[in-house]
């Protein structure tokens, strides 16, 4: 299996101005990653796979990667429009995205694992199971990385679980190859992404 194209999904608030991003991934399978705030990110969600020629119904599979409300927000309501897309994530997170939506997990990933084109990549430190996915050329960081203007910053350490262990996942993902970085917050790095990697590496300084 391989992933074609990854598109981005803004979610805005009231309207206005972006605060976190979903991902639509075409290739053998179609596959949605994170699903947003509210139900009004849900029908965004739905809004662009219409743009893209799909409809919820093509969707194979969506991936959580972990399940902070503005990432998990979108999933009830799009659950209950009654189709029969598969709900993935990792198995240290599984738990409480099903707490946080009240949805099933029916997938329970782990580190290294393929689904819909993409290699899991575990990542815990900003929450205890938070992953990134790897394919396209691409890493769909979640809020392991930030986007920071023109390049990248680590996650928000007020918002993550364990500092020390986001820290070193962020040190993690140099083990990698790719080229565009996206990511749940900003607008990441379109080519480059591992030279920008690197940089932040080095701005955090020895470990």
């Amino acid at each position: 299996m391989a992933v074609e194209k990854i598109h981005v999904v803004e979610h805005r608030m009231a309207g206005l101005f972006p605060v976190v991003n979903s991902f639509i991934a075409e290739g053998d399978d179609l596959v949605l990653i994170d699903t947003g705030l509210n139900d009004g990110s849900a029908r965004n969600i739905i809004k662009k796979l219409g743009s893209l020629d799909h409809k919820l119904a093509d969707v194979d599979v969506c991936v959580l990667t972990h399940a902070h409300r503005d990432h998990v927000g979108g999933l009830k309501a799009l659950k209950e429009r009654g189709e029969p897309f598969l709900v993935a994530a990792h198995d240290a997170e599984a738990e409480d995205v099903e707490k946080a939506t009240g949805i099933e997990v029916d997938l329970r990933l782990e580190d290294d694992q393929m689904i819909g084109g993409f290699t899991i990549v575990y990542l815990p430190g900003h929450t205890l199971g938070s992953i990134a996915l790897l394919g396209g050329g691409a890493l769909i960081a979640g809020d392991t990385l930030n986007g920071g203007g023109t390049g990248l910053k680590g996650p928000n350490p007020m918002f993550s679980k364990d500092r020390d262990a986001a820290e070193a996942s962020v040190r993690h993902l140099a083990n990698f190859d790719f080229d565009r970085v996206l990511v749940g917050h900003g607008s990441g790095v379109e080519s480059g992404g591992k030279e920008a990697l690197a940089k932040l590496i080095a701005e955090m300084g020895p470990d």
